[in-house]
């Protein structure tokens, strides 16, 4: 009778890479701090501008505003018109949310610093979209980019939002990163 070690999985285990104690403090800070921050300016601009409908406030000229703004849908009010769409998009931040810290720190994927920075990033947006949807049935936006001259006008977004495409392209830049080359060995004479 074959044991886990003589099979193979114990070995597979320990070929993963170790993942240091400072990669689950840089994830957390990010995944926390950045949930934090996102649920905090939610509080903060809603209280002082007001709900949806309220006159924006201006940042940036006329480019870039405050104005609030309840979304139900994904990114830019994807899927929003389903009458499940929050708990269906919590539920899905939920499940990627545990695929994510299985991924780092069971696989072992945190011991890439970089790695580790994007999907605390993306844990950041997850974590602080859910708790608007799982809270108040909808998240909170507030964030609007236009310029009415040339007849841009980006959806209103968050920080969350904000997190979570940063997180997301910088997965890509990692994926398209050159794998490192082994060291070259001389040539035995």
């Amino acid at each position: 009778m074959e044991t886990r070690s003589q099979s193979g999985i114990q070995g597979d285990r320990d070929a993963r890479p170790a993942v240091p104690a400072s990669r689950w403090v840089l994830f957390w800070a990010l995944a926390l701090g950045g949930a934090a921050f996102d649920l905090t300016t939610k509080a903060v601009i809603f209280d002082w501008v007001g709900p949806p409908g309220s006159p924006a406030a201006s940042v940036v000229g006329e480019v870039v505003e405050l104005r609030t703004s309840y979304n139900t849908g994904a990114l830019w009010g994807i899927g929003g018109e389903l009458s499940f769409s929050s708990l269906m998009f919590a539920a899905l931040s939920i499940v990627a949310a545990v695929f994510i810290v299985y991924w780092l720190f069971v696989l072992g994927h945190a011991s890439d610093r970089w790695q580790t920075i994007a999907l605390g990033l993306i844990m950041a947006g997850a974590i602080g979209n859910c708790y608007d949807r799982l809270r108040f049935g909808h998240v909170r936006d507030f964030v609007h980019v236009h310029v009415d001259s040339i007849g841009f006008d980006f959806p209103i977004f968050n920080f969350a939002d904000n997190m979570l495409v940063i997180g997301a392209i910088g997965l890509m830049l990692l994926a398209m990163r050159p794998e490192p080359k082994p060291p070259e060995t001389s040539p035995e004479s």
